[in-house]
């Protein structure tokens, strides 16, 4: 990892409740969203379900206040956006072609997700970057966006908004566990894995989601 990314990193472990609120109570909401529909994930982190649902009030507190959204929203791909910003609600283009049978986030959610991703990206976009996993080029379309925008895309791209490493069920899995066990080093150690696996994907490598993926297997 390269000298900024580490400064960064040490960065995201003084954050203020100012940071860490929001994003906990954003991903309270995505947890309660995971449990409560059969069709809200698929295989194979859909097989974790039953752990979600078995955690108790005190382990999902744990689990959700991490420094970074438990939701992927595509931040780190510019080209899911760069139409935004040029186009008024009603000369945006037709979605690509996505289909999936998974029941989508829910829409007040995904509104959140995206007011908070707008704010960091007009007013803290390293706050942005690692939290959200937002890359520089996002962060500069997402802010010239309006919040018909947003709305739009809320209501016409829900699909694109998933549960973060939504194929990484190990990742999960151990989040789960130390969130139950009140593993304090733990839960800290995986949520520094968690940052740079971020920092990676918006870098577009992979090089920390590999060496993860590989010690947990």
């Amino acid at each position: 990892m390269s000298e900024p990314q580490s400064a960064e990193l040490a960065l995201a472990g003084r954050w203020d409740n100012s940071v860490l609120e929001p994003l906990a109570e954003i991903n309270e909401d995505v947890v309660e969203a995971l449990i409560g529909a059969d069709d809200a994930v698929g295989p194979p982190l859909g097989g974790l379900r039953w752990r979600w649902q078995a955690l108790g009030a005190p382990a999902r507190r744990r689990l959700v206040r991490c420094p970074y959204l438990l939701l992927d929203a595509g931040f780190a791909q510019a080209q899911l956006w760069a139409a935004l910003p040029r186009a008024s609600v009603h000369e945006l283009p037709p979605a690509r072609e996505f289909t999936t049978r998974l029941r989508p986030m829910p829409t007040s959610l995904i509104r959140r997700v995206l007011l908070l991703a707008w704010h960091l990206a007009r007013a803290n976009r390293l706050t942005a970057r690692l939290a959200l996993g937002m890359s520089g080029e996002c962060a500069q379309l997402l802010a010239r966006c309006r919040l018909a925008d947003l709305d739009w895309y809320a209501e016409q791209r829900p699909a694109f908004i998933r549960p973060r490493w939504e194929h990484r069920p190990a990742l999960w899995h151990a989040l789960m566990v130390a969130a139950a066990l009140e593993q304090t080093r733990e839960l800290e150690r995986l949520h520094s894995w968690g940052l740079q696996m971020l920092a990676a994907e918006t870098l577009n490598s992979t090089p920390a989601a590999v060496t993860f993926g590989a010690r947990l297997r």
